[in-house]
């Protein structure tokens, strides 16, 4: 099921088993091609496919119908330890003038910077996973930060 799309993938051999423990309901799928005139039939000028109208009569006709579904999330947390010596300077090519000069002099004496986005890497250095903060941390050569991203998978 996939609720915020109003979609339901159904399987027609599942469907078929006889009710009980496996979850079927007995409803006998006709195989045929939907060109074959069986497998369509006409009311009130409207053609309706023969499964999907016995899927749907036998639903609206049972009282007790009901869907069962389930997902399993796991869940890991990765602790990133950011040293007061470390990203204090922006990697942001724009505060640099076309002779290779800063614009903005306070990043001389006093850097700051604005930690956004973690990035979560395996051994051989391919990015796996990128993690958004919910608001930018301040970041200078006085603070030490630890991030905790929670990966759910």
């Amino acid at each position: 099921m996939i609720p915020d799309e109003g979609l339901v993938i159904l399987n027609p051999r599942a469907l078929a088993l006889s009710p009980g423990a496996l979850g079927g309901v007995g409803l006998l799928v006709y195989s045929g091609s939907s060109a074959n005139t069986a497998a369509t039939f006409s009311a009130q000028g409207i053609t309706y496919n023969v499964n999907n109208r016995m899927l749907y009569n036998m639903i609206n006709l049972n009282p007790t119908f009901s869907l069962q579904n389930y997902e399993t999330v796991s869940s890991r947390y990765f602790f990133t330890r950011v040293k007061n010596a470390d990203f204090n300077y922006t990697s942001n090519p724009t505060i640099i003038d076309s002779n290779g000069n800063l614009l903005y002099t306070q990043m001389i004496f006093n850097p700051q910077t604005y930690i956004t986005t973690v990035g979560l890497y395996n051994n051989t250095g391919d990015l796996l996973a990128v993690a958004k903060l919910n608001k930018p941390l301040v970041k200078d050569f006085t603070k030490e930060l630890l991030v905790r991203v929670k990966l759910d998978f």
